[in-house]
């Protein structure tokens, strides 16, 4: 059977990569495509996978409909030829795979993000959220056929990645001297209103400590001239398994970094049901919300950084579920 996968971000990518490789083994055959935006299409292209990428990112509102009704009209002819659309929420595979009568499969763990949820979650056949998140909170959209894993997607990829240390030398790097930084999704439909973004200062503060800062701008005006920044697309986890400790506005890579045993703080200004459920697991997770509080919980982790192991073995990778609700999709 054939199933089509719509990458949108760079977490996307590694699910979308995780689902091409496994679902091979199960004679899956995974059609990849992909947003022009970040390090999603070059995350495929380091994990080895033939994606098809379509249109871009929008900042305003109106740029954000023109380009996603333009995907979507590109979308039709790629996943005409598919039998199951899946996505982590993809408003335009959802509505593509929906409009051309096929099983559309959506992953999520984004309570928060009403406009997508509103978009994507009705249109769903079958809805996989982690155990963490309530159902209600998705129950209200409309969607009966949630099935639930005890676990987080980033077990997806984290569970089959070994660190390679060459990345610190393509770099210039040193094991726990140096911070990996990302400042908020500002753009993003879901992130509330104007809010400050404390990862320069915090940035600036590690520097100050004798820390090289390795810098991931998500948009050109966050761009500094001050901290190494990667032309590239490099191993992130490899950074950050090393990393004295990982910075972050969003929620991805500090969980990624969490599940790895590196210290990781996330600065987006709403509290996730996912970091409350690994902290509880002893994942070395931390979350602020204002400049002051960030600084000063970043200035003791990196007086004495340490490393903990989360209990993953408690954790369910979803990786199977996925395929098997797939597989289940395209059985006659």
């Amino acid at each position: 059977m054939r199933v089509a996968f719509d990458a949108l971000t760079p977490k996307q990518a590694r699910i979308a990569a995780t689902l091409y490789w496994e679902g091979r083994k199960r004679g899956i055959d995974v059609v990849v495509t992909c947003r022009e935006y970040d390090h999603t299409r070059g995350i495929l292209e380091m994990g080895g996978v033939e994606a098809t990428c379509v249109g871009g990112y929008g900042v305003t509102i109106e740029e954000k409909l023109r380009n996603s009704l333009a995907r979507q009209m590109a979308l039709v002819d790629l996943y005409r030829g598919v039998d199951v659309v899946a996505s982590f929420a993809s408003p335009d595979a959802s509505r593509v795979g929906f409009g051309l009568g096929k099983p559309v499969v959506t992953l999520s763990d984004t309570v928060h993000a009403d406009a997508v949820n509103r978009l994507t979650v009705p249109l769903s056949t079958y809805l996989i959220v982690p155990k963490a998140l309530p159902r209600r909170a998705f129950e209200r959209y409309g969607c009966r056929r949630i099935v639930a894993f005890n676990g987080v997607f980033e077990l997806m990829w984290i569970r089959r990645f070994t660190p390679r240390r060459d990345v610190l030398e393509t770099l210039g790097l040193i094991e726990g001297e140096y911070v990996v930084v990302r400042p908020s999704e500002v753009y993003a439909s879901y992130y509330p209103g104007a809010r400050a973004d404390p990862s320069l200062d915090i940035a600036r503060e590690a520097a100050k400590m004798g820390y090289k800062v390795v810098y991931f701008p998500r948009y050109p005006d966050q761009r500094v001239d001050w901290a190494l920044t990667p032309r590239h697309t490099v191993d992130f986890l490899s950074l950050a398994y090393y990393s004295a400790m990982v910075v972050t506005g969003g929620a991805t890579m500090a969980l990624e970094a969490a599940l790895l045993g590196t210290p990781s703080l996330s600065l987006f200004p709403l509290r996730y049901y996912t970091d409350m459920y690994l902290e509880a697991l002893g994942a070395p997770l931390y979350r602020c919300f204002d400049a002051g509080q960030c600084a000063q919980l970043a200035r003791n982790i990196l007086v004495s950084p340490f490393r903990r192991e989360p209990a993953l073995d408690r954790l369910e990778d979803p990786t199977d579920l996925v395929l098997d609700v797939i597989s289940s999709l395209g059985t006659p």
